[in-house]
């Protein structure tokens, strides 16, 4: 995960994702899906940054759930209104239920397994309202995933300089990247490294997973927010 450098995380991927076009496009597509939702869950909701969007531009009332404790606490500086849980999302137990659950930027990945997947899946229906609905946006597929290649990504704020590298590999079913991290600031230069596994799982997998987990309906938009796809499921009536 993100242990290793959490407070560089929205320096980071701030300078290269769009976090007020998506939350856009996800309140679209809730207009449209659900319409008289309103209560929502991000699962793996990172710093918060959906939350914060659909919670003031959109008018949605969002809680998140996350693996990475400093994460959680800098989602409740950002979103003060909303209930922010440190959990995981394959075995959580919250004391609320909601019109949507989304689990966005390919967190579902960390999983791992399709065990796991499923066990996710069952949370998600458990904490849904009648006539729920979830948005997943996947990881690469095993097909679309392309190992030994490097991206960079340099970011600078006020006299912080930071530069990382990563690498991406693959393990049987499971990607690997590696992030190397230069931080660089008057007191000098720090180097950090972070291994994340990522579960490459097909989409037969998946649709597999939600129906034991007993979603009615799913469907895959292989476009989505990002070009990642999105996985649209709904369960209908009673629990």
């Amino acid at each position: 995960m993100f242990s290793e450098a959490p407070e560089l995380y929205d320096l980071i991927y701030q300078s290269f994702k769009d976090y007020g076009a998506e939350s856009k496009q996800i309140a679209g597509l809730l207009a449209a899906e659900a319409p008289e939702a309103r209560a929502v869950l991000d699962v793996g909701c990172g710093t918060g940054e959906h939350a914060r969007y659909l919670w003031e531009e959109h008018g949605y009332q969002v809680d998140g759930l996350d693996l990475e404790p400093a994460f959680i606490e800098l989602a409740k500086a950002k979103v003060p209104q909303a209930s922010f849980w440190h959990g995981d999302m394959a075995d959580f137990s919250l004391d609320a239920t909601y019109d949507v659950i989304l689990c966005l930027f390919s967190a579902i990945g960390y999983l791992r397994s399709v065990d796991r997947l499923e066990s996710a899946f069952r949370c998600f229906r458990r904490h849904l309202n009648p006539n729920g609905v979830v948005l997943v946006e996947p990881w690469f597929e095993p097909e679309a995933w392309l190992p030994g290649r490097t991206y960079l990504n340099t970011v600078e704020q006020d006299d912080l300089r930071v530069v990382r590298l990563s690498h991406s590999g693959v393990r049987d079913r499971m990607s690997v990247v590696t992030f190397h991290y230069l931080i660089g600031s008057d007191e000098g230069i720090e180097h950090r490294t972070e291994h994340h596994e990522l579960a490459l799982f097909t989409r037969a997998e998946t649709m597999d997973c939600f129906a034991r987990a007993g979603f009615a309906a799913v469907r895959h938009d292989p476009k989505g927010l990002i070009g990642r796809g999105l996985y649209i499921a709904r369960i209908e009536g009673e629990r």
